[in-house]
């Protein structure tokens, strides 16, 4: 009697095209993880966090806003908008970036109620990213302090404008680890076509 162990294929009787099957589909998987690992990696930045907070209340319109990011946004391109509830605009200067963190600074003499923030930032990988939140201020600003403490951040993010190059540099660097992955993979794919030939000449 013949055993029917027998008639089970093998991994040493499997034909060279199956080998090869298997191996493309073993190879498609790693494709995929590394592809989802790098789109993360090509993920644009986010916002972590705002001063005020988004739905709060503070007692005075304060005299700046900040919005913390995830890393270091550019200076160029980048633009708050301090709405009150009629829709006038309350910004003054440009947008000040130190570190993560970007500051718009606020005019004096901004009324009591509820303000809505709209920011449009440029992310370390040069894309622009947009949003809004909202405060309500019980108060209202005082001209001189929100004068002298708007005052004093400009002076010191002017002279840091170097914050813009660095997102150039990180943009560089992740398109070319993706390449290079690549490379490694069309690599591994010629390999087991050039072994699947071998076995199909061998079998013949």
């Amino acid at each position: 009697m013949k055993n029917p162990a027998s008639h089970r294929p093998s991994e040493t009787n499997m034909t060279p095209q199956a080998l090869v099957r298997r191996a493309f589909t073993a190879l498609l998987a790693v494709m995929l993880l590394l592809l989802g690992s790098s789109t993360a990696a090509l993920a644009h930045d986010a916002v972590t966090g705002t001063t005020p907070a988004d739905g709060s209340t503070v007692a005075t319109v304060p005299a700046k806003i900040e919005i913390s990011m995830s890393n270091t946004p550019a200076v160029i391109g980048s633009e708050v908008l301090v709405l009150d509830s009629t829709g006038t605009d309350w910004s003054t200067g440009s947008v000040d970036v130190l570190d993560t963190v970007a500051t718009q600074n606020v005019r004096p003499g901004a009324p009591a109620g509820k303000f809505t923030v709209k920011w449009r930032l440029v992310s370390s990988d040069s894309h622009p990213i947009e949003g809004e939140f909202s405060f309500t201020a019980t108060a209202a600003s005082t001209s001189t302090a929100g004068a002298a403490v708007g005052a004093g951040p400009i002076v010191s993010v002017q002279a840091q404008p170097e914050a813009a190059p660095e997102a150039v540099q990180d943009e560089s660097a992740v398109p070319w680890s993706v390449i290079g992955l690549m490379a490694v993979l069309l690599g591994l794919v010629v390999a087991l076509v050039v072994v699947a030939r071998r076995r199909l000449s061998k079998d013949d």
